[in-house]
C-alpha cells in the first residue's frame, strides 16, 4: 500500500520537471507571478475531477460502437476534446481579471501551467489504479516520458496562439489553438490505441503507431522551445 502511494504520487514529477524546462527558457521570470501561476495550476487540478468524470460518462457511450470508429471516438472526442475543452475553459475564465497575463510569455507559461495541473492528477489516478508493479513500472514511463510533454506541448500551442490573439491581434486564438491541441492530443491517443488494439497480422502498423507516439513528445520539447523564444523575442522587442 505504501509502495504505490509512494510511485503514485511520483507521478506528480514529471509535469513539473517540464515546468521547470519551459521556464529555464527564462530566468528571470517577472510575469506572471510565481503565485498566480500555480493558482492556474491548482484550479485546473482541482477542475480535471469534474472533467474526468464527464470522460468517463462518454467513454461509457463510446464502448457500444464498433471499431475503428470506436478508437477514433475514444481517441479524439472521449479524451481529446473534454480533456482539452477542460483546460482551456478553466484558462480562459481564471485570466479575465486579475490573473490575466500582461506578456506573451506570460500567457504561455499560464497555458502550460494548466496542462500540468490536469496532467499531474491524470498520472497520480493512472498509476494509483495499476493492477501489479509491472504495469505500475510501464504506466510511470509511459506517463513521465510520453504522457505530460505531451499535455504540455497541446497546453503551449494554445498558449502561444493565445498570446498572438492578445498582444498581436491575431486571428485565431484560443479557439484554434484547442482545436490544434485536440488534434494534437487525439492523434497521440489514436496511435496508442493503434499499439494496444490492433491484431498482430498488422504488425508494421503496429511498430508505425509505437514509433509515432514515442516521437510526439520528443518534437513537443522542441516546438516548445521554439514558440518560447519567439515570443520572449517579441516582448523584449516591445520591452515588455
Amino acid at each position: 500500500m505504501l509502495e504505490r502511494l509512494v510511485v503514485a504520487f511520483l507521478g506528480v514529477l514529471p509535469p513539473f520537471l517540464m515546468l521547470w524546462y519551459a521556464e529555464s527558457f527564462e530566468r528571470r521570470v517577472r510575469e506572471p507571478q510565481r503565485d498566480f501561476r500555480y493558482r492556474v495550476l491548482v484550479a485546473v487540478a482541482v477542475a480535471s475531477v469534474p472533467i474526468g468524470w464527464f470522460e468517463h460518462a462518454l467513454g461509457a457511450v463510446a464502448a457500444s460502437v464498433a471499431e475503428p470508429r470506436r478508437s477514433l471516438l475514444e481517441a479524439f472526442v472521449v479524451a481529446a476534446a473534454t480533456e482539452e475543452s477542460g483546460k482551456v475553459l478553466c484558462l480562459y475564465v481564471l485570466t479575465r481579471l486579475s490573473l490575466a497575463p500582461g506578456t506573451r510569455y506570460g500567457a504561455f507559461l499560464y497555458a502550460l501551467h494548466a496542462a500540468a495541473g490536469f496532467a499531474l492528477i491524470e498520472n497520480v489516478v493512472a498509476l494509483w489504479d495499476a493492477p501489479g508493479f509491472a504495469s505500475l513500472s510501464v504506466r510511470f514511463v509511459l506517463r513521465g516520458y510520453m504522457a505530460s510533454p505531451m499535455h504540455l506541448f497541446a497546453g503551449g500551442v494554445v498558449g502561444y496562439l493565445w498570446a498572438r490573439k492578445r498582444f498581436d491581434k491575431g486571428v485565431i486564438g484560443l479557439p484554434g489553438g484547442l482545436a490544434l491541441a485536440v488534434l494534437i492530443h487525439g492523434g497521440y491517443n489514436t496511435m496508442l490505441y493503434g499499439v494496444e488494439r490492433l491484431p498482430m497480422t498488422r504488425s508494421g502498423l503496429i511498430v508505425a503507431c509505437a514509433v509515432g507516439a514515442m516521437l510526439v513528445p520528443l518534437l513537443g520539447v522542441v516546438v516548445l522551445r521554439l514558440l518560447a523564444g519567439i515570443l520572449r523575442r517579441d516582448d523584449a522587442r516591445d520591452g515588455r
